[in-house]
C-alpha cells in the first residue's frame, strides 16, 4: 500500500530533527570536520554549522572536534560572527559539544569565551539571548568551567540571564545557574553578593509559576544552594521551611525529590537540625526509604536522599536517641542493603553515626545492618568501604553484638580489609581489631572479677561456718 507525499510530509514531523531536512549522523563525521574545516565564508559556514547541529550532542562528535583541533577555534570566531544566524547556531554547537567530559568544554569555554557570552544576556536578538543562556544550562555543570565562570564573575551575567523578563532565556539561565551551583564551595560563592534577593527570587518563582520545569529547577537550585551555610541561615531567617515541607511532602516527585534534597542539605548544618526536625524531617526520610528498588523511574532516587538526610542529621548527639525511637534505624538496615552505592553509603554513615548511641547500636544488629556492612567491607569500593568499616567499628562495642560479628562471618571479612589498598580502610581494620580485642580483655576482666567475688564469698561463707561450729 502506498503513501501519498502528503502523508510522508506528515510523518516527518514525528522524526528527530528539522521539518524537511535529512539528518546527519555519527557516520557524517568526517565530511563535517572537513567542511567546518574548509568553510570561510557565510554561507558555507551555516551548512557546516547545521550539519554539526544534528550530531553535536553526541559524545563522539564533542571527541572528534576535539581532536581536531582545528575546529574549535572556527567556532569560538564564529560566535564574533555579525552575522546573528551564525552566532547563533555557533553558539548552540558550542553548547552541545561541552555536554560531555571529553575536554571540548574546556578548550571552548576559556575565560575571554565566557565573559563574552555572559554579556550576551543584553542582547536585543532573542535568539542569540537564548543561545548564550542555553550555552550556560549545557556547560554550567563542567568543573574547569565552572571555576572560570566564578573566577571570571561571569555568574553575576548568568544571574541577570535568569532575571530575564524573556521567559526561554530565564528558564535556561535557571538550569545553568543551577549546575554552577552544584558544588559546596560554588554554593558558597554564589550567596557571597545578595543571598536574599536570591531566596526571595527563587521562592517567589516556586510560589507562582505554572511551569513545572521551572519549579523544579528552582527547587534544585534552593536543594543545592542549602549546602552553603549562608544561605541555609537566611532560609530559616525568611521562615522558607514550611514551604520545602510542603513541597517535600507532595506526591508530585518533581517536586518532592529536590525539596526533599535540599532539606538533607540543609542539615548538614548543625544549627539547623533541631529546627528540622520540629518540621519532622525524620518522618519524612523514613517514609522515603520505604519506596521499593522497583519503584518508578522517577521515585528512584528517593532512598538515596533519605539516606542523606538522616546520614546528616545524625550527626548531632542529642537526635540519636530520637532517631531511635521513630523506625529510622530500620530505614536505615534496609537501605545498607540497597543496590545504588551512594544510597548504601549514605546509610553505612548514618548507622556509624547513630550506632555512637549505645542502644541504637544493637537495635541496628537486630534489625539485620552487619551482613550487609561486612559484604559492603569487603567489596572493593573505596568509599563504601571507608564508611562500612567505620560503622561495623562502633557496632562492635557490645558482647551480643561481637557474638553476632562473629556468626555473620565477620573475622573473615577482617583479614580482607587488612589487605585492602585503601589506607583509611586499613586503619579502621587496625581499629576494629583493637576494638575486639578490647572487649575480649574486658570481658575477660568482668569474668576474672566475678570469679574473685565467687571465691571471696565461698571463703566468708566457709570462714563464717568454721566460726560457727567452733563455737
Amino acid at each position: 500500500m502506498g503513501c501519498s507525499a502528503s502523508q510522508l510530509e506528515q510523518a516527518k514531523k514525528y522524526l528527530p530533527g528539522r521539518k524537511g531536512e535529512a539528518r546527519h549522523d555519527i557516520d557524517d563525521m568526517p565530511d563535517i570536520l572537513q567542511k567546518l574545516t574548509a568553510a570561510k565564508q557565510n554561507a558555507a559556514a551555516k551548512v557546516a554549522l547545521k550539519m554539526l547541529l544534528d550530531v553535536a550532542e553526541t559524545e563522539m562528535a564533542s571527541s572528534a572536534v576535539v581532536r581536531s583541533g582545528k575546529v574549535v577555534p572556527k567556532l569560538v570566531a564564529w560566535v564574533s560572527s555579525k552575522d546573528p544566524e551564525v552566532k547563533a547556531n555557533a553558539l548552540n554547537c558550542c553548547a552541545l559539544l561541552s555536554m560531555h567530559d571529553t575536554g571540548c568544554a574546556e578548550e571552548i569555554a576559556t575565560p575571554e569565551f565566557l565573559t563574552q557570552v555572559g554579556n550576551m544576556y543584553k542582547a536585543k536578538d532573542k535568539k542569540l539571548a537564548e543561545a548564550a543562556a542555553f550555552f550556560f544550562s549545557k556547560a554550567g555543570g563542567n568543573k574547569t568551567v565552572r571555576q572560570r565562570i566564578l573566577d571570571g564573575g561571569v555568574h553575576k551575567q548568568l544571574w541577570m540571564m535568569v532575571k530575564s523578563k524573556k521567559e526561554s532565556v530565564m528558564k535556561l539561565g535557571l538550569i545553568g545557574y543551577s549546575k554552577l551551583a552544584d558544588d559546596p564551595v560554588a554554593a558558597e560563592k554564589l550567596c557571597e553578593d545578595d543571598v536574599e534577593e536570591l531566596v526571595k527570587f527563587l521562592f517567589i518563582r516556586i510560589a507562582k509559576t505554572d511551569d513545572t520545569d521551572v519549579e523544579k529547577w528552582c527547587l534544585i537550585a534552593v536543594a543545592r544552594l542549602s549546602l552553603a551555610t549562608e544561605f541555609g541561615n537566611k532560609l530559616a531567617a525568611m521562615d522558607k521551611f514550611g514551604v520545602l515541607f510542603v513541597k517535600a511532602n507532595d506526591t508530585i516527585a518533581g517536586r518532592k525529590l529536590p525539596a526533599a534534597l535540599a532539606i538533607a542539605n540543609l542539615a548538614t548544618n548543625k544549627m539547623l537540625r533541631v529546627r528540622l526536625i520540629k518540621y519532622r524531617a525524620l518522618q519524612l526520610f523514613v517514609e522515603m526509604s520505604k519506596v521499593s528498588s522497583n519503584a518508578r523511574r522517577d521515585m528512584q532516587d528517593f532512598q538515596r536522599v533519605a539516606a542523606l538526610g538522616i546520614r546528616n542529621l545524625a550527626g548531632s548527639f542529642d537526635l540519636r536517641a530520637l532517631a531511635g525511637r521513630m523506625g529510622v534505624l530500620e530505614a536505615v538496615a534496609k537501605m545498607l542493603r540497597c543496590k545504588d552505592l551512594d544510597t548504601a553509603r549514605f546509610a553505612a554513615k548514618a548507622a556509624a553515626e547513630l550506632s555512637l548511641h549505645e542502644e541504637n547500636g544493637r537495635k541496628l544488629v537486630l534489625a539485620g545492618a552487619l551482613k550487609p556492612l561486612i559484604d559492603m567491607a569487603k567489596s572493593g569500593d573505596a568509599y563504601c568501604e571507608t564508611e562500612a568499616v567505620a560503622a561495623l567499628a562502633n557496632l562492635v562495642m557490645g558482647d551480643d553484638n561481637q557474638k553476632q560479628f562473629a556468626k555473620e562471618g565477620g573475622m573473615a571479612a577482617i583479614e580482607v580489609m587488612t589487605l585492602s589498598k585503601n589506607p583509611r580502610v586499613q586503619h579502621n581494620a587496625k581499629r576494629l581489631i583493637s576494638r575486639l580485642r578490647l572487649a575480649k580483655m574486658r570481658t575477660a576482666a568482668t569474668f576474672a572479677a566475678q570469679m574473685a567475688a565467687q571465691q571471696k564469698e565461698l571463703r566468708r561463707k566457709r570462714e563464717a561456718m568454721g566460726y560457727v561450729g567452733g563455737d
